[in-house]
C-alpha cells in the first residue's frame, strides 16, 4: 500500500516586518503609503480586530508567493477568492437572513475585490490578486462562523429539500441542528453512564 501524501496547506501567512522598512516594490508596482493606509482603513472597517499591514510586509509576502510553484501560488489565491464567492452567494440567498452590519461589511469586502486598480492592480501577473486574497484572509474571522452555518444550511437544503417559506426552511434546518445536538448529548450521557456506573465487564475466558 502506498503512503498517502497530504497536499501542502494553502496558507497565506502575514510575515513579520523586516528591519528594512523602506521596501515598496511589488512586482512592477511601487506601493505608496497613502494606498497602504487606505487598505488598512478598509480592513479596520470590515474587521476591527484584524492586524494592520505595512508595505514591507506586502513586499515580503509577494516575494514569498513568487517563490512558490506557480500552481500552488494560484491555488493559494483562488482559495481566498472562493471564500469571497461563498460570501457573495450568502448575501444573495433569500433563504438566509444576514444582519445589517454583517451585510454591509461583506459588501465592502466584495466591492474591493471587484476593483481593478486597487492596492496592487489586478492586471499584474499573479501578484495582482495578492491584496484581494490578503484582505479576505485577514477579514475572514469576522465572517467565518456565519458562512460555516450557511454552508451547513445549503447542504441541508439540498439533501432534505424542506418546503415552505424561506423562514420555514431555515427553521427546519435549525430544528434539525438542535435534534443533532440533542442526539450527541444523549450518546455522551450513555457512554458516561456505561464507563462510570456500569457493571464491570466479565471475562470471556476462564484460565484454569
Amino acid at each position: 500500500m502506498n503512503a498517502r501524501h497530504d497536499p501542502a496547506p494553502l496558507d497565506l501567512p502575514l510575515p513579520p516586518e523586516s528591519r528594512d522598512s523602506r521596501r515598496r516594490q511589488v512586482g512592477k508596482i511601487e506601493l505608496c503609503d497613502a494606498a497602504v493606509q487606505q487598505f488598512n482603513q478598509l480592513l479596520a472597517q470590515i474587521a476591527p480586530n484584524a492586524p494592520r499591514v505595512s508595505a514591507d510586509q506586502l513586499v515580503t509576502l509577494a516575494r514569498w508567493l513568487q517563490d512558490q510553484p506557480r500552481e500552488h501560488a494560484i491555488a493559494i489565491l483562488s482559495e481566498r477568492l472562493a471564500r469571497a464567492e461563498h460570501l457573495r452567494r450568502m448575501l444573495n440567498d433569500s433563504d438566509w437572513d444576514v444582519c445589517v452590519d454583517t451585510r454591509e461589511r461583506a459588501r465592502m469586502l466584495i466591492s474591493y475585490l471587484q476593483q481593478v486598480d486597487d492596492l496592487i492592480p489586478d492586471t499584474q501577473p499573479l501578484l495582482g490578486q495578492l491584496d484581494d486574497a490578503l484582505l479576505v484572509e485577514l477579514a475572514w474571522p469576522a465572517f467565518a462562523d456565519e458562512t460555516t452555518d450557511y454552508g451547513d444550511f445549503c447542504r441541508f437544503r439540498a439533501d432534505e429539500r424542506p418546503r415552505g417559506t424561506p423562514l420555514e426552511r431555515r427553521l427546519a434546518w435549525e430544528t434539525a441542528c438542535l435534534a443533532e445536538v440533542a442526539l450527541l448529548q444523549q450518546r455522551r450521557q450513555v457512554r458516561a453512564r456505561h464507563y462510570i456506573g456500569g457493571e464491570p465487564l466479565q471475562p470471556l475466558f476462564r484460565v484454569g
